[in-house]
């Protein structure tokens, strides 16, 4: 009999595509079109000192070509690197000697996940430090150490070098996935509902999607809000039957807002545009998708063990009775 798994493989699968999607879309934003490096380094608050230790006064340093150029050079430099960490990451499975490459791999992902991190600082400061920006990057920021931690528990429960985790590391990982799919969505319920102000391209896209007027388009987003809410809360209770409940909007609900990005501008922008900067939207998004049908497939396999052993477990106590 094969060793039991942390996870089902294929949730380990999904949580696989996620990390890759978030690497890969981000990667491709720094290459095909812009990372939020200027709000560093078009801070004079954070980053006069610096501009003045190169000689250059701050109206110099911003409308410097030469800088702005670099500030390129880095973008596109960033981009390639976290695209090719999440291609390599999508192909680990076609490779034998990837466990091998662990100890590199280990060093390649943090990385990646710090420079990761780094974007997401800057969307908060560019957010002007909105609680709902960081809330609702929460899938993206956790995808990429979610999934290595369950791709070494796997590996090593498999080749013999730690044991598999017991059912309380389990309920760990469980807390840690439905806690990440709730702040997500209470960030996103807080701009939806208008805790926030109301994203301009939130009502672009609804009503481009949907073909409604503004006022229409506001309605149904405060109601999403509201519904983000109750989805996030139901899955913070203690019951799996809520947890199901609240994926059955959640999932529906992330593939729709992932692939509103195409439909929406398609008839909007020119082709590049599209696929320059929006195209890398979508990807960036996957997390979105893919973790919450990990924790789908984790509920529903597990469901399905309870219920075969079920009678195992009855059989057991007849005989010892």
């Amino acid at each position: 009999m094969a060793p039991q798994k942390y996870i089902p493989p294929r949730a380990a699968n999904y949580l696989r595509l996620a990390a890759a999607g978030v690497l890969i879309g981000m990667g491709l934003r720094g290459m095909l079109h812009d990372l939020p490096l200027r709000a560093l380094f078009w801070d004079a608050s954070w980053w006069t000192w610096f501009a003045h230790m190169f000689g250059f006064t701050w109206k110099e340093w911003v409308t410097s070509a030469r800088v702005d150029q670099w500030i390129n050079v880095i973008d596109f430099s960033i981009g390639a690197f976290l695209t090719a960490t999440g291609l390599m990451i999508l192909l680990a499975n076609r490779f034998k000697s990837f466990k091998r490459m662990l100890p590199f791999a280990k060093l390649v992902f943090v990385a990646a996940w710090f420079f990761l991190l780094i974007q997401y600082f800057l969307n908060f400061k560019e957010a002007f430090w909105q609680a709902g920006n960081l809330l609702e990057h929460s899938l993206q920021m956790i995808a990429l150490p979610l999934w290595f931690f369950v791709l070494l528990v796997n590996e090593f429960g498999r080749s013999g070098h730690k044991a598999a985790p017991g059912q309380r590391e389990g309920k760990g990982l469980l807390w840690v996935i439905r806690l990440a799919i709730a702040l997500t969505f209470i960030g996103h319920g807080f701009y939806a509902a208008g805790v926030h102000p109301v994203p301009a391209n939130f009502v672009l896209m609804t009503q481009s999607g949907l073909g409604v007027g503004e006022s229409a388009a506001r309605s149904m987003l405060l109601l999403v809000g509201i519904l983000d809410f109750l989805a996030a809360g139901l899955l913070l209770l203690p019951w799996k039957k809520a947890w199901v409940v609240a994926l059955g909007w959640i999932i529906p609900w992330a593939i729709l807002t992932t692939l509103a990005r195409l439909w929406s501008y398609g008839g909007l922008v020119d082709s590049q545009t599209l696929i320059t900067q929006w195209i890398p939207e979508v990807i960036i998004r996957l997390p979105h998708v893919f973790v919450p049908l990990a924790l789908w497939t984790i509920i529903r396999v597990r469901s399905a063990s309870s219920v075969e052993a079920r009678p195992q477990v009855q059989g057991k106590l007849k005989e010892q009775g």
